[in-house]
């Protein structure tokens, strides 16, 4: 099995569409409380590396996140770093060991105005068509829920 590539780096602020899965498709999150951590330490590394977030959704086995970094590098540091504490968190929390994501997290780099706004509507509709909300302000994990996004509305 050849190493990893190391992803492209960007010298730019932009925006990214970044996703992570569950390993083999399983829950992410067990209850509200691994959300409402999960947002904290999502809050934290934004703040820590200059990241800003600008949609997201918590779904029960993937996460959507529209994000805007300082640089790939940014953002790369900034998703390890959380979601090595989250797992972290997450198995001692649960009593378990081993992978909760299925590998790194994707990104896709946002191309112009047209594409932000597919993906910040696609992801705060992430819910509707599976059934987990009627409609995407409906539903409490996203940013999509009215309160402007805040995360802080979890606590």
């Amino acid at each position: 099995m050849s190493p990893r590539q190391p992803r492209f780096h960007l010298k730019t602020y932009t925006y990214f569409h970044v996703t992570a899965v569950g390993n083999n498709g399983q829950a992410l999150f067990a209850d509200d409380e691994d959300r409402r951590r999960y947002l904290q330490l999502l809050e934290r590394e934004c703040a820590k590396r200059g990241l800003e977030l600008v949609a997201y959704c918590l779904m029960t086995n993937h996460i959507h996140l529209l994000l805007r970094a300082p640089s790939i590098r940014d953002l790369s540091r900034a998703m390890q770093a959380l979601h090595t504490a989250y797992v972290v968190y997450f198995n001692r929390r649960h009593g378990r060991t081993g992978h909760l994501f299925g590998a790194r997290f994707n990104s896709t780099v946002i191309k112009d105005e047209a594409h932000f706004a597919r993906a910040k509507e696609y992801i705060e509709n992430n819910p509707v068509p599976v059934g987990l909300a009627k409609s995407k302000k409906d539903y409490p994990w996203s940013s999509a829920k009215g309160d402007g996004g805040n995360l802080t509305s979890h606590a």
